[in-house]
């Protein structure tokens, strides 16, 4: 199933209207159910589609897990004109501005993402959605591989192997969704300062400055 979430049939502009107010309602759905015990039909209702007319546009109920991971991403990609604006140029700045942007995301739609989370592996296992999910995950990597890149070719990162470094940023992100239980008493904007002393180095810097008092 190479377009899952596609119908050729339909004006591209009322898909992407369409696709987008699905994937609201099931965010919206997904706060209070878990995506088993979530139905088609009541996803439909809540995107105010008419049950059977959801299937115009998802072919089964795991559409929506790639319809949340695609939607997501495609916010982030959105972001990025804003954040290479800001960072005008430098690496290490455009990086963290891509990871607060990346957490303002999943701060968004908090729920949702940790059904991602929990799901994403049963679809890759799935032969119909493993290149399409392959797709949508790569938009996301190669956008952190290229800061962290480029950031090696200047002087400014380091790093031995650039899959591992993707792979820790991003589950230091993904941590405002998945610790949300941890968390609870903890506001989005302290988890962001943590997380940026632990990027740029701050975190032991700090210790070691208490240290020496």
């Amino acid at each position: 199933m190479a377009e899952p979430l596609r119908n050729q049939n339909q004006d591209e502009t009322l898909v992407r209207a369409r696709r987008q107010q699905i994937f609201a309602a099931a965010c919206r759905v997904l706060k209070h159910k878990s995506f088993h015990e979530a139905t088609v039909k009541e996803i439909a209702l809540e995107a105010r589609l008419a049950a059977g007319s959801i299937y115009v546009y998802l072919q089964s109920k795991d559409d929506i897990l790639l319809l949340l991971a695609e939607s997501m991403v495609a916010e982030l990609a959105e972001m990025l004109p804003q954040i290479r604006g800001k960072s005008r140029g430098e690496p290490r700045r455009e990086l963290l501005e891509l990871m607060r942007a990346a957490i303002d995301v999943i701060d968004r739609h908090r729920e949702a993402f940790c059904v991602l989370n929990q799901e994403v592996r049963y679809l890759a296992r799935r032969p119909d959605y493993r290149v399409g999910l392959k797709q949508i995950v790569g938009r996301y990597t190669s956008t952190v591989e290229n800061v962290l890149e480029r950031g090696r070719k200047m002087g400014v990162i380091f790093y031995d192997d650039l899959r591992s470094v993707v792979q820790a940023v991003h589950m230091l992100c993904s941590g405002w969704a998945m610790g949300a239980d941890y968390l609870g008493k903890t506001d989005k904007e302290t988890y962001w300062r943590q997380v940026a002393a632990l990027v740029e180095g701050r975190f032991f810097d700090a210790d070691r400055r208490s240290a020496e008092i």
